[in-house]
């Protein structure tokens, strides 16, 4: 926004407050209050008191009378039939866009459907699936909670966020969220699935040592080779180590548990230890099938038990194909966006 821009804003505003001096409903401090108000931004934004002498030379620009009250009314309470109508259409465009995967144009359209009517909740939930797709989980969570603002019993955008609060690794919250949409949508198998995977990864979390799930003494070189052995060391291509997520992998509890387990074993130590200096990526990849081997070996039901967790975490072991086709989900197929 110019200065221009902004100065004509606070005027519109300066008119709404002077409006609201008039009103009978004001104690004498509260019209003190905003005299002061008034008073402070206009000294800040240099602009002349409205009784005053002084005169803008743009008195007879458009944007000096703009009923910022009127602005607000129509885009956030009354909205025309027009205007829905408009909105609508582009709604629909944005789904279109989101079966194509062009997920930032998706975005885009959704925020035009909104900035036309602001009251639709499914708009807000659809472009939290955007945000989603686009790795943007704040804000996917924001516009969750914006729909749930217009209408409390949306259970998609209660889904929706606990999607985006599992993915920021914020557990509690994402039960939150799966608890509130169940209850709204107690037989939907999908939440019912979310909400297990998230009760026990919370159970691991607080299981794990110090309840926070670090392993302790091993570095990045060592928890990236843990992850990558239980991962199954797929070979490297020109897209990286396999389509491995190793963020997924470092966030798994049963993984780091597993790790940290192994830590007292003096020849996982030796083997972690040579790893610290390591340059080579053959080398590193063929100490991480070394430690593979020995992890499976010696705890083959844990080692079973990670990569199934893995799987539900959304890390796809070598020649397993991908966890999910919806990356917003653990298990459950992409979210329609609503119609």
């Amino acid at each position: 926004m110019s200065d221009i821009e902004a100065k004509f804003f606070v005027r519109a505003f300066l008119r709404f407050l002077n409006a609201q001096l008039e009103q009978p409903n004001f104690s004498s401090d509260s019209r003190e209050s905003l005299e002061v108000a008034i008073q402070c931004l206009e000294n800040v934004y240099e602009i002349p008191p409205a009784d005053g002498a002084e005169k803008s030379d743009d008195e007879t620009n458009p944007l000096n009378h703009i009923d910022l009250f009127e602005v607000y009314r129509g885009a956030f309470t009354n909205v025309s039939t027009e205007r829905k109508a408009e909105a609508e259409t582009l709604k629909n465009e944005g789904n279109r866009l989101m079966k194509e995967e062009k997920y930032q144009e998706a975005l885009n359209t959704y925020g035009r459907a909104i900035s036309l009517d602001a009251t639709n909740p499914v708009f807000y939930c659809n472009r939290a699936a955007a945000y989603s797709r686009l790795g943007d989980y704040q804000r996917a969570a924001d516009d969750c909670r914006m729909s749930l603002r217009y209408d409390p019993n949306y259970s998609k955008a209660y889904g929706r966020l606990g999607l985006a609060y599992s993915k920021m690794n914020k557990n509690e919250q994402a039960l939150e969220a799966y608890q509130s949409a169940l209850r709204i949508e107690p037989d939907n198998q999908d939440y019912k699935n979310n909400m297990s995977v998230t009760q026990q990864r919370l159970e691991e979390l607080r299981a794990a040592p110090g309840g926070t799930g670090a392993v302790a003494g091993a570095g990045p070189a060592a928890a990236a080779a843990a992850a990558a052995a239980a991962g199954g060391m797929p070979n490297l291509g020109a897209g990286g180590l396999g389509g491995i997520d190793f963020a997924a992998a470092l966030n798994n509890p049963a993984l780091v548990n597993m790790a940290t387990r192994m830590m007292s074993d003096p020849s996982i130590q030796n083997m972690l230890g040579q790893l610290s200096g390591m340059n080579n990526v053959d080398a590193l990849l063929e100490t991480g099938r070394q430690l593979a081997m020995q992890m499976s070996s010696q705890n083959p039901d844990v080692f079973a038990n990670v990569i199934r967790q893995m799987e539900q975490s959304g890390v796809t072991p070598p020649g397993a194909g991908p966890a999910s086709e919806n990356p917003d989900d653990n298990n459950q197929p992409p979210p329609a966006a609503d119609s």
